[in-house]
């Protein structure tokens, strides 16, 4: 087994202030909007909420100037409030996604019945430069009409002792380090700035219950 992720750099700390504002790939709208999961089992309809609502309001404020102060009482789209939507409902099993969590075929379903286009990618079919410039590129759409979710082992990334397959977004990219700033959906864990070849390894460990790799979805 590969050593845990340590090299990260965390967001809330001058270093990773700094980092996000040499950055110009990232979504002031989903840092604003970002909220952790409340239900154990819910990191995926967490992510997935705040990728819908972000792109909610980035049509209303495409502009950055405009997203530091917008108001963010009114987003549609919350981890409470998800299975009160129809096509939430006609994609997903309540109870199974309550006890198990989600798949990333599951999340892929969820946000196309919700009319979001979705490519989803397992990275043992991919490589870490496709995910790089994939990623980066949604990233740099700074009214978040784009938004990337990763699911990758959380224990391999040095985020949890206990937890593996995880879901959470990415908010930016550093290009002079290469990193990604991932948004840790998961409680009282550290958003972070980790070099994309050490969250790429993390992705390409195996799902037993989908019975395929992990990996990335471009989202939009």
């Amino acid at each position: 087994m590969a050593d845990r992720v340590q090299d990260k750099i965390p967001f809330h700390s001058d270093e990773g202030r700094r980092m996000l504002d040499e950055s110009p790939a990232h979504q002031k709208l989903l840092i604003r909007l970002f909220k952790e999961q409340e239900n154990n089992t819910f990191c995926g309809i967490q992510s997935s909420a705040l990728v819908m609502s972000a792109r909610h309001l980035g049509r209303k404020y495409p502009k950055q100037s405009d997203q530091a102060e917008c108001p963010l009482e009114d987003v549609p789209y919350k981890e409470g409030n998800m299975f009160d939507f129809d096509e939430t409902k006609r994609a997903l099993d309540f109870e199974t996604i309550d006890r198990d969590g989600a798949t990333m075929l599951e999340i892929e379903t969820l946000l196309k019945a919700h009319g979001l286009p979705v490519v989803k990618v397992h990275v043992d079919e991919s490589s870490v430069d496709e995910f790089r410039t994939m990623a980066s590129s949604a990233l740099s759409l700074v009214d978040s009409q784009k938004g990337v979710i990763v699911n990758f082992d959380e224990y391999d990334l040095g985020q949890n002792d206990f937890v593996h397959g995880h879901f959470s977004l990415l908010a930016g990219y550093h290009q002079p380090s290469d990193r990604f700033l991932l948004m840790d959906t998961w409680f009282n864990t550290t958003d972070c700035w980790v070099k994309a070849e050490d969250l790429f390894r993390c992705m390409n460990t195996f799902d037993k219950d989908a019975g395929k790799y992990r990996g990335f979805m471009i989202v939009g």
